[in-house]
C-alpha cells in the first residue's frame, strides 16, 4: 500500500462548477495558487496552515 503524503498547507476554492481542495508544501507555493485561483474567478478562496489557521 502507498504511503500517504502530508501536505502542510491546503488551499480550497469555489466557482460555478463546485469546489476544489489542493494540498501544497509551502506557504509562497500555497499563496501562488489562491492567487491563481482568485484570477480565475474563483470565490471563498482559502489557505489553511499547518496550525489549522484559515487564511
Amino acid at each position: 500500500m502507498a504511503r500517504a503524503t502530508r501536505v502542510p498547507y491546503l488551499v480550497s476554492g469555489t466557482n460555478e462548477y463546485g469546489g476544489s481542495n489542493l494540498g501544497r508544501g509551502s506557504a509562497s507555493v500555497a499563496l501562488r495558487l489562491a492567487r491563481r485561483f482568485l484570477r480565475e474567478g474563483y470565490m471563498d478562496v482559502r489557505v489553511c496552515t499547518p496550525r489549522g489557521r484559515v487564511l
